[in-house]
């Protein structure tokens, strides 16, 4: 095994990889337990590649209390960074 190889095995071992076509429509809940609607988009800054914005459409209008968070019509954008897992539910962090 070549030298590094232990590290990048482990780092590997939680990670887990999906397909955009399996989280779309993904419930998105605070971390206090408040539903906020569904993975509808994701915004992704072109020239680094990285995620940048999760893009939800909400259920009813919500009165919504997380850093850097933006409503435009039925939809909610609230920063990529605010995401603390993915699961059967994506939380953010309110």
């Amino acid at each position: 095994m070549k030298e590094g190889g232990i590290m990048e095995e482990n780092m590997n071992v939680n990670r887990e990889e999906k397909l955009w076509a399996d989280v779309r429509g993904y419930r998105v809940a605070t971390n206090n337990a408040r539903i906020l609607g569904q993975l509808d988009e994701l915004i992704i800054n072109e020239k680094t590649g990285k995620i940048v914005d999760i893009v939800i459409r909400t259920d009813t209008d919500k009165n919504v209390n997380i850093k850097g968070a933006k409503i435009k019509g039925d939809y909610l954008l609230i920063p990529f960074s605010r995401v603390e897992k993915v699961g059967e539910f994506i939380i953010v962090a309110e």
